[in-house]
């Protein structure tokens, strides 16, 4: 079985982890490996970074920062993760809150022509996407179970990053990913964010700013490399490839970052850049 869970925390920012509010993240972040400071794409705003983390291009590159279904025809001509999986056998999910019908419209039509098998929405809170997603993993034994938990950023908008509503509804998150935390007995799991927020505003997240532009990214699992931190410079951009390579798929070589080959122990079969 070789499996990835990948969950991303929409607009969850790094020093909102500590031991006292996300214990179950702190503790894996210092169990396995971390880059507490890698960086999101430009601009910093939800579909610019998810495109870039499912196509492996920079939004410069991709072009799509704003929702909607435009990019329906740009993204048959490129090569997302989800789909250079699904050629090699392994299937992709995804696992979110409850879309509205005019959501699961755009959201289905955009992750099909991106290779995404299946689309999976309940509730409007953490803990539930948690247990979509741990009903999910038992039914899928390998390929990506991608979960999404948007919590922070409803809040951070509402409320303002960093405020007590915001790191109230991290402690939630943390509670959820308490619920899957098993997972990195025997898949790689991954936690990130898309972006942070309050860095210019403190209720946004899109203006260049450190603060806005710094995201967590958490790598656990059986072949992860042990309390180690990621010196160098991380991207979301190296999400894509490093995936790819995880599960031996040849990397395009249109994808712009670079495999995270430091986080892990020697894995037989890893991909090679495609020519």
């Amino acid at each position: 079985m070789r499996r990835v869970v990948l969950l991303l925390v929409d607009g969850l920012r790094p020093d909102a982890i500590t031991p006292s509010r996300m214990p179950s993240l702190d503790a894996l972040s210092r169990a396995y490996t971390v880059a507490l400071r890698a960086s999101t794409v430009r601009p910093s705003t939800t579909v610019a970074a998810l495109t870039s983390l499912a196509t492996g291009l920079a939004p410069q590159t991709h072009g799509f920062t704003e929702p909607g279904l435009a990019f329906l025809s740009r993204l048959t001509q490129l090569r997302p993760v989800a789909r250079e999986l699904g050629r090699a056998g392994h299937p992709t999910t995804i696992v979110a809150h409850e879309l509205s019908v005019v959501e699961r419209s755009v959201v289905g039509a955009l992750a099909g022509a991106a290779g995404v098998g299946r689309l999976t929405g309940r509730g409007r809170g953490a803990r539930a996407v948690a247990v979509a997603a741990h009903e999910a993993l038992a039914a899928q034994q390998h390929g990506v179970v991608f979960v999404y938990i948007n919590d922070c950023d409803v809040v951070g908008h509402r409320s303002g990053w960093m405020s007590d509503d915001y790191l109230a509804a991290a402690s939630e998150v943390d509670a959820a990913i308490g619920v899957l935390a098993d997972v990195a007995d025997d898949s790689l799991f991954l936690v990130m964010a898309d972006h942070g927020g309050g860095g210019v505003t403190t209720h946004d997240h899109g203006e260049p700013h450190p603060v806005n532009d710094h995201i967590p990214l958490v790598l656990a699992g059986p072949n992860v490399t042990r309390r180690h931190q990621l010196t160098r410079a991380v991207s979301l951009l190296d999400v894509p490839p490093t995936l790819l390579w995880w599960f031996g798929v040849e990397i395009p070589a249109s994808y712009e970052g670079r495999v995270l080959t430091e986080a892990f122990a020697p894995v037989p079969g890893a991909a090679t850049v495609a020519a």
